[in-house]
């Protein structure tokens, strides 16, 4: 049986945040005419497309992003993850990750969530400044914050994973630590940290342009960085990529997937997949996705197909996102070709300007390295 992971959209919301671009829609417009109902069903005849690869496979992690799954009910979830426990072989020790949103989660949709086998939660903190909340249009304060994971904790749901942001409009260093002080309270398990990127054609992009918000130049962005870096080694939640961080043996799973450039099947509107050599997209447009699948088609937008050469390329710069790095050798041998000679050149500047260095025939980037881990990647963009 072949290992693959399941990331499942769910692109409903109660209000779209003002840095999000992601496809999402708020969840009270679909709450007529059965348009939630009808969603869910297309997911599962989605799924039900890829019955014969799903067969031939193990499911490692499932990853139910959105939006915001919490938004809409909990046995919606539930009866998604019992049918696809009904045609494929899910792993005794998969991990299943749900996205929630404090002000979102009711105990019954908690229960549901239990009951289908959930055993990891990711929530989106973001900072602890209720103002900064307000200007990222989240529609929780800190305190909702920590009435959920409260919530989440006590129902025995241990793995929680948060998302912490910076670079945000007038943050502060001291923000930062405020943040930490908290992360220092509820013990999460795993810290994603994201740096705010402001999207053309969101709201919080208008201000912007508007001058009505200012960020944080450079230095004290990557200052907020090697801020949350520090505060966090100091309660074991080590940093093994660019943007997470974890305590011993809650690294996602799901994510480590995409890192190590493995195989995972995207299910929902907008959902990227890669599976064997091709990498496919489905349809951004939810009616066109929905009205696909009840006519028995699946809602595919585009599709590639991935040579040697791209592939290897994507191994590279995935797999240096990874404190531990990428290994010459393995590489050499799954593409066929001379990794040190081919790289030479490249591995030698990299070295000189201390972005990487070689320990027994793995590539790790250097401190400086991961903060220009972007102008590292484009070094590789050799024939």
């Amino acid at each position: 049986m072949n290992p693959l992971s399941l990331y499942i959209h769910i692109p409903f919301c109660v209000k779209k945040c003002a840095y999000c671009d992601f496809v999402s829609h708020r969840v009270s417009d679909f709450q007529v005419n059965n348009g939630i109902e009808r969603y869910m069903e297309a997911l599962k005849l989605e799924i039900g497309h890829y019955t014969k690869l799903l067969a031939a496979s193990t499911v490692m992690t499932i990853y139910i992003g959105g939006g915001t799954p919490s938004a809409i009910d909990g046995a919606f979830i539930h009866d998604l993850i019992d049918y696809i426990r009904k045609i494929t072989d899910l792993d005794k020790n998969a991990e299943i990750t749900i996205e929630i949103n404090p002000g979102t989660l009711t105990t019954e949709k908690l229960n549901h969530y239990l009951s289908a086998g959930i055993n990891r939660v990711s929530m989106g903190l973001q900072t602890t400044n209720d103002t900064l909340l307000t200007t990222l249009g989240r529609i929780h304060s800190t305190n909702d914050f920590i009435t959920t994971f409260n919530a989440v904790k006590t129902a025995g749901i241990e793995n929680i994973s948060l998302d912490l942001m910076f670079g945000l409009p007038n943050q502060t260093l001291q923000d930062i630590e405020n943040a930490l002080s908290l992360i220092r309270t509820l013990k999460p398990t795993h810290v994603s940290a994201y740096s705010l990127k402001i999207e053309e054609g969101t709201p919080l992009y208008e201000s912007y342009e508007k001058g009505e918000v200012t960020l944080p130049d450079e230095d004290l962005e990557r200052a907020m960085y090697h801020a949350i870096e520090k505060g966090l080694r100091e309660l074991g939640i080590e940093e093994y990529e660019l943007s997470n961080f974890s305590l011993p043996g809650f690294e996602s799973k799901h994510n480590l997937v995409y890192w190590k450039n493995e195989p995972y099947l995207g299910i929902g509107v907008s959902s990227h997949s890669k599976v064997s050599n091709t990498r496919f997209s489905n349809t951004s447009l939810i009616y066109q996705y929905i009205e696909s699948l009840e006519a028995g088609n699946l809602p595919i937008d585009e599709t590639d197909d991935i040579d040697k050469n791209e592939d290897l390329f994507e191994s590279i710069i995935l797999g240096l996102r990874l404190n531990k790095g990428i290994n010459m050798t393995e590489l050499s041998e799954k593409y066929e070709i001379d990794f040190l000679g081919k790289y030479k050149e490249v591995l030698e500047s990299l070295i000189h300007s201390e972005l990487i260095y070689i320990k027994e025939e793995t590539i790790i980037l250097t401190t400086l390295g991961r903060d220009l881990a972007n102008q590292v990647f484009l070094q590789f963009m050799v024939d």
